[in-house]
Parts: structure tokens; C-alpha cells; sequence
């Protein structure tokens, strides 16, 4: 299937409200609670992932404000429309190495203070919907980018 095209003005377009830096760290958050506990080696994880998501995008986004609105978000109104709209949106524009960076990347965060049943779960499902088969490709997590930084 051929792939919208990724971080177009028709993808932030069809982000609405929730812009891709929101998407991200809400997914994150929601994996990293889905055994109804985020650990710090989890919480520094997300930090810096969406970190480089938002110096990749050259974005002027408070990091800790961003995170913080996600947690309560995700604590107070999980939002489960939104993260399946997330997780669709993401499959219809990310090339399928995205997909697959992602996913390492949340197994690798949800995964710093040992993977619950839960999150296995939670990431079995979310490879399933991304179509993303076998084990996870070892890479240095410490590489993986959804975006590259822009040259100036």
C-alpha cells in the first residue's frame, strides 16, 4: 500500500489538534502506563525521544510542558479514540522504517524497567496494526530518529 506523504503539509494537516510532537509522547506515555506505572527510566526515555523529535523538527515546544499536559492527559482522560487515530495516522504517512523505528524505540522505553505483560501486549497489537513482522532489528537505540535534524 502506498504511503501518504510523511511529515507533509497534509499529515500535520490531518493531525488536527494534536500536533506530532503531542502524538508521540501521548503514544509513549500510554505504553509506558499500560501496566498502570511509569517508571523514571521510563519518563526519562519519552523526555528524550520527544527531545529529538522537537530539535529534529526545529520546533519551539516546552519540553517539560508537553510532557507534563501528556501525563495528566493520559492520567485524567486517557483518550483511547485518540491513540488508535494516532496509531492509524501514523501507518497511513510513516514509511515503514519509521514504523518500525518507532515501535523499537517504544519497545526500548516501555521496555527500561522490564517489559510487563501488559506492555508486551499493548506492543504486539501495535506491530500487528503497523504490520511490522518478527523480532525487533538490534540497533543502537541512541540512532533512531523519526526525523532528521534540518540543516540550516
Amino acid at each position: 500500500m502506498a504511503k501518504k506523504g510523511f511529515l507533509s503539509e497534509e499529515m500535520f494537516e490531518t493531525m488536527g489538534d494534536f500536533p506530532l510532537e503531542y502524538r508521540i509522547c501521548h503514544l509513549l506515555i500510554w505504553f509506558a502506563g499500560a501496566d498502570s506505572d511509569i517508571s523514571q527510566q521510563e519518563l526519562e526515555g519519552i523526555c528524550g525521544f520527544v527531545q529529538g523529535i522537537i530539535q529534529g523538527l526545529d520546533l519551539d515546544v516546552d519540553l517539560e510542558e508537553l510532557v507534563t499536559e501528556c501525563l495528566e492527559d493520559v492520567s485524567e482522560d486517557p483518550k483511547p479514540r485518540l491513540l488508535q487515530e494516532t496509531i492509524e495516522l501514523f501507518a497511513d504517512y510513516f514509511p515503514d522504517e519509521k514504523l518500525e523505528e518507532l515501535a523499537s524505540a517504544i519497545e526500548d522505553i516501555v521496555g527500561a524497567d522490564d517489559l510487563s505483560k501488559e506492555e508486551k501486549e499493548f506492543l504486539t497489537l501495535l506491530k500487528d496494526a503497523w504490520q511490522i513482522k518478527g523480532e525487533k532489528k538490534q540497533k543502537d537505540p541512541s540512532k533512531t530518529t523519526i526525523v532528521k535534524k534540518k540543516r540550516k
